[in-house]
């Protein structure tokens, strides 16, 4: 927010120079983003009253002038600008003064043969963006001589809308310094007509504006505002229309709540209706663009027509112009969220929707009704009708915050009493309603909706006191050991096996679009979180799956020609669940769930060097990575079991891997359908992990054993058998039948076709045997013996046979 300093000195008296000021407005929270000296500190830059006023002797289009600076003889200053008259005051640059526009510096000069001692300066020259075509003409009040102003630029944050005014600045400026805060006098005289018989007002959307108030103004004269109010306003960047609209944007800045003037005669019926939009309306703004209106919007109409988007801008056809000669003045509260949906859906953001989407205060805005209601009449001439139309109902009510003197000391790392807490929240407008040695009850005002809860009062007694008092202490610091969370040091030791493997990192939003839900799987179950408030279509829910996102992510690098594809995203997924009902009775309560998972994808084609050619990644790729991730943590004795059930996997190459019957992950290649729907080409390969799962908690302590001293008995055997038979329960039978001595079982050839009986396939495992007594060697005996058992089990389980 820019203003001029002259205007913050109307409502804020204080003793404070220029430079304290500034140092003052940081100290209070307000970052000073940027600010122009135009006199105010260095003294280079004063007002200047035009004396004396002739031509140049040398050049037509030239003015010679007299300039009065004060109590010392006028200067003589050559001026090439044509508004300038005897009796203007002006800012004046004396010698050495710096011109903020391109940084020159003044220096004594001759034009055209004539000596100028100065320079008159253009809004333009002070840094500021203006329609004036000429000399920056100013308020004729001014004393010659005095320090000319300073131009300050301050960032609002989010949470304070109230800063986002001049008389909300002064009153935190003057808790902060001690100064005196001051609201402008407002005093006028009605008409006895009263404003209720010269229109009317209804408010269908009560919840969305719960208050809404209007004045009538008749025989109002648009035309130029005054030079003071036209100064303030280029000053703080806005552009004069008339002396109408121009007090609204005025009262705007001074008091923070947004007004906007209708042309009472072109409303229909003279009534104001506050709505919400019907599907197909459309409207004219005052920036000369259409906009059509979705139901959602609210707006301002009359029984006719929409004449505003409310909070946002008003219309064309309601416009003050200067054949207007009365006006609806409005002030309304609108619900910030409102106004700020159909902000962003429209794509404008004017200075009053900045200002309603932060929250505007419903109390005190009938004083900037009344306000602009003085000026208009004021600078118009036009007289107010008796009385302000105010319909108001569920208007919001602020909750009072206990506050604990001992614990606000404690958090703040201060020193004060009761006492200079209650003055401090006092002068920023609360309003206290009791006061005991160990505590005090506050109110936060209305302007103030970012205080809510204790941590905030002491914050604010924190910053008016001044961060600068706190002393600075070393703080009591107990260290105490934390239970290691199994979750998140799976997630890390996954993620290292994972980057060790060649995958890189991904990081996606958790917000996608309800399309991507439905690809992976999920159905309208309810179970869906949506966003309240999305930023855009595609972030309109929130994930239950990392599977998507990161098909996205594929499909992106395959695009840009990456020929080996490894990605791995650890992140959370949503849903809604219910809360089991209380012993009282009370209904179910919805609340969200959030699982961590990882998931991993891998596609395209890898060559590892110069002597073999390229291969594409596979189902055992993918099986591979997940076994050597699981054995990061320790996890051994896993199977891995054929999976048909998940629809994100092709049916017939993608596997669960188990420990004690238990899933810890699955994976194997994307199903063809939805690899065509994403226009992925290639194979992918998937793997996903639930992180809070049995994976968790299955890790093994690694157990060491001393090498064996006796030879190994190994034995290979092929088998035939049925296809319907998988090579993993094959692998159990030949455990189970070899007992004891069997130390590992290995397939290590798979093959059907020629010469083998169709629907049946020749698998060959490699046997170790191995006598668990380390003392003792096996005999060929026993050796053959278990061999025999296994067969026959393989016989009569599998119908298998010796090949």
């Amino acid at each position: 927010m820019q203003f001029n300093l002259r205007w913050l000195r109307d409502y804020l008296e204080t003793d404070l120079d220029y430079g304290a000021l500034l140092d003052a407005i940081t100290m209070a929270g307000h970052e000073v983003e940027g600010e122009t000296d135009l006199g105010a500190g260095n003294g280079e830059f004063v007002v200047g009253e035009i004396v004396e006023l002739g031509r140049h002797p040398d050049a037509d289009k030239l003015s010679l002038c007299k300039v009065r600076a004060g109590d010392a003889e006028p200067l003589q200053i050559v001026c090439g600008a044509t508004n300038i008259a005897v009796g203007q005051k002006v800012p004046l640059a004396r010698i050495g003064s710096t011109i903020p526009r391109d940084g020159f510096k003044l220096k004594p000069t001759k034009i055209r043969g004539v000596e100028s001692m100065g320079m008159m300066c253009s809004p333009e020259e002070l840094g500021i963006e203006s329609d004036t075509d000429g000399i920056w003409i100013q308020d004729p009040k001014l004393k010659a001589g005095e320090p000319f102003d300073a131009l300050i630029d301050i960032k609002v944050t989010p949470n304070r809308p109230d800063v986002l005014s001049l008389t909300g600045l002064a009153r935190d400026l003057a808790a902060k310094t001690g100064g005196k805060f001051r609201l402008p006098e407002v005093k006028f005289t009605e008409a006895a007509e009263k404003a209720e018989s010269a229109a009317r007002v209804v408010v269908e959307s009560r919840a969305d504006c719960p208050r809404y108030a209007a004045r009538v103004i008749r025989n109002v004269k648009p035309g130029p505002s005054p030079t003071w109010l036209r100064v303030r306003l280029e000053a703080a960047g806005l552009r004069p229309i008339n002396n109408v609209v121009d007090v609204t944007n005025y009262v705007m800045y001074e008091l923070g709540h947004p007004l906007h003037a209708f042309d009472l005669n072109t409303l229909a019926s003279r009534t104001i209706v506050v709505r919400n939009a019907k599907a197909g309306e459309k409207i004219a703004l005052l920036d000369g663009t259409n906009v059509d209106l979705e139901p959602d919007d609210l707006l301002i109409a009359d029984p006719e027509k929409p004449v505003a988007i409310a909070g946002i801008m008003g219309g064309a056809e309601t416009e003050v112009t200067e054949r207007t000669t009365d006006i609806l003045l409005e002030a309304a509260y609108f619900l910030p969220s409102k106004i700020r949906r159909t902000s962003r859906r429209i794509g404008k953001s004017t200075d009053a929707s900045y200002r309603f989407e932060r929250g505007t205060d419903y109390q005190r805005m009938l004083n900037a009704l009344h306000r602009a209601a003085q000026l208009i009449a004021d600078l118009s001439g036009g007289e107010i009708l008796k009385g302000a139309i105010d319909v108001s109902a569920g208007l919001p009510q602020r909750e009072p915050i206990r506050l604990g003197i001992e614990r606000a000391n404690r958090i703040a790392g201060l020193k004060l009493s009761g006492r200079q807490m209650s003055d401090i929240l006092a002068n920023l407008g609360f309003e206290i309603t009791s006061a005991a040695e160990s505590h005090l009850v506050a109110i936060p005002p209305p302007h103030r909706p970012d205080v809510t809860c204790e941590a905030d009062l002491v914050e604010e007694i924190a910053r008016i006191h001044g961060y600068e008092h706190i002393p600075a202490e070393i703080p009591a610091i107990r260290s105490a050991s934390h239970a290691v969370d199994p979750v998140r040091a799976t997630g890390e030791r996954l993620s290292d096996e994972l980057v060790a493997l060649g995958f890189s990192q991904a990081i996606n939003f958790s917000f996608v679009a309800a399309d991507d839900n439905a690809a992976a799987g999920f159905d309208e179950d309810g179970l869906e979180v949506r966003v309240g408030n999305p930023l855009q279509a595609d972030q309109a829910v929130m994930r239950r799956s990392l599977v998507p996102s990161l098909l996205k992510n594929v499909a992106t690098n395959l695009n840009q020609s990456v020929e080996a594809v490894r990605l791995f995203e650890i992140g959370r997924t949503y849903e809604w669940a219910e809360a089991e009902q209380s012993e009282d009775g009370d209904p179910l309560q919805k609340f969200t769930t959030e699982r961590p998972w990882l998931c991993a994808a891998m596609t395209g084609s890898e060559k590892r060097d110069w002597r073999t050619p390229a291969r594409d990644f596979d189902y055992f790729d993918i099986k591979g990575v997940a076994e050597e991730a699981v054995a990061r943590l320790g996890i051994r004795r896993t199977v891995v079991e054929p999976m048909t059930d998940h629809p994100l996997f092709h049916p017939g190459r993608s596997a669960a891997l188990l420990r004690k019957g238990q899933r810890l992950c699955w994976f194997g290649e994307l199903h063809p359908a939805i690899a065509h729907e994403l226009g992925l080409k290639k194979r992918v390969l998937l793997l996903e992990c639930p992180l809070d799962g049995p994976i968790a908690e299955a890790g093994d302590v690694a157990k060491y054993k001393e090498l064996p001293r006796t030879p190994a008995s190994r034995r290979d055997i092929a088998i035939l058998a049925d296809r319907k038979a998988s090579a993993l329960q094959l692998e159990r039978t030949i455990r189970s039948a070899g007992g004891q001595i069997l130390d590992s079982v290995g397939l290590f050839d798979l093959y059907e076709g020629k010469n083998i009986e169709q629907g049946r396939r020749s698998l060959a495992f490699n046997l170790t045997f191995r006598d668990p007594n380390p003392e003792k060697t096996l005999k060929d005996e026993q050796v053959s013996e278990a061999c025999d058992r296994i067969v026959s089990a393989l016989q009569s389980k599998h119908g298998a046979t010796l090949r």
